[in-house]
């Protein structure tokens, strides 16, 4: 289990590192080209929570393990981000990605 550190150490959640892998790549390859975007996931229980990814907010990928990464997922998901709703991990197209995997929760 990986962590996604946003805004410095203000918010930190868990995440599964197959899924985590592939934001990292996904949200590297949208600041580096200057493009924020929405990204939202789910979060301890069945709530949701939605982050700006911005090249000024301050946020850090943690693996514990390294992932071998899934071009048509990876492709799916820049799709996505680039969309005005942005990155949705909650939506049913990224199911793959969550199938047989524990629910993230954040950490205080």
């Amino acid at each position: 289990m990986g962590q996604l550190s946003y805004a410095g150490d203000s918010q930190i959640v868990e995440v599964d590192d197959r899924v985590l892998a592939h934001l990292r790549l996904v949200t590297v390859t949208k600041l580096r080209r200057g493009e924020s975007f929405p990204l939202t996931l789910r979060t301890a229980g069945a709530a949701t929570e939605t982050l700006w990814m911005h090249a000024s907010i301050p946020v850090r990928f943690t693996l514990d393990e390294d992932v071998e990464l899934e071009r048509p997922m990876l492709v799916k998901m820049m799709a996505a981000a680039s969309t005005a709703g942005g990155l949705d991990l909650t939506d049913i197209d990224f199911a793959p990605l969550w199938s047989a995997l524990p629910t993230m929760h954040a950490v205080a």
